[in-house]
């Protein structure tokens, strides 16, 4: 009987590209963690420009709410660049599977950078409005890293047998996430 998938092992992808893919998403994770907590201060603009004050800016508290989005959204979008380069094994022994590498590698980038422009315009729009995310759309906050998150592991159940990955690092990505939330 044919093997139609490999499975999903360490050394599989190369130990290098797990390793390297497991640090620069938490590098990333960091980063997207920083960033978008100064972009939720950025949306309250108005308030600043109306008190004719950069006070507001920087005693600005965050809720648990914005604290927890922000940090499950930056493990999901640092996800991104982990399955990215996981996905980066430059020759495959298979035609097909060099075919389905090479579009795990495209589509990661394309969803995180289409989240990312999507989520700057929207934060922009509540910057205007008296729409907050917390308020009026609690669930569908959570939404885009479960999404980004699981489009991943789709892209990479389509190269690799990957079920007990997935559990494991679903725990993992949860952990990290509160952890982040909390820093």
């Amino acid at each position: 009987m044919k093997k139609l998938k490999s499975d999903f092992t360490i050394n599989e992808i190369g130990k290098f590209q797990f390793y390297s893919g497991i640090t620069i998403g938490i590098g990333f994770s960091l980063i997207f963690n920083s960033l978008f907590r100064v972009l939720i201060k950025m949306c309250n603009v108005g308030e600043i420009i109306t008190d004719l004050s950069w006070l507001n800016f920087y005693t600005y508290e965050f809720s648990i709410y914005y604290l927890t989005l922000i940090g499950f959204a930056s493990v999901g979008f640092s996800f991104c660049f982990t399955t990215y380069l996981w996905m980066s094994k430059p020759f495959a022994y298979n035609r097909k599977k060099n075919i389905r590498l090479r579009m795990a590698q495209t589509n990661t980038m394309w969803i995180l950078f289409g989240t990312l422009f999507f989520l700057l315009r929207l934060f922009w729009f509540f910057a205007g409005v008296d729409l907050t995310i917390e308020k009026d759309f609690a669930y569908l906050g959570f939404l885009f890293p479960v999404f980004i998150y699981l489009y991943c592991w789709n892209l990479i159940s389509d190269v690799y047998k990957s079920r007990k990955p997935f559990l494991i690092s679903t725990l993992i990505i949860l952990i990290v996430g509160i952890l982040l939330s909390r820093i």
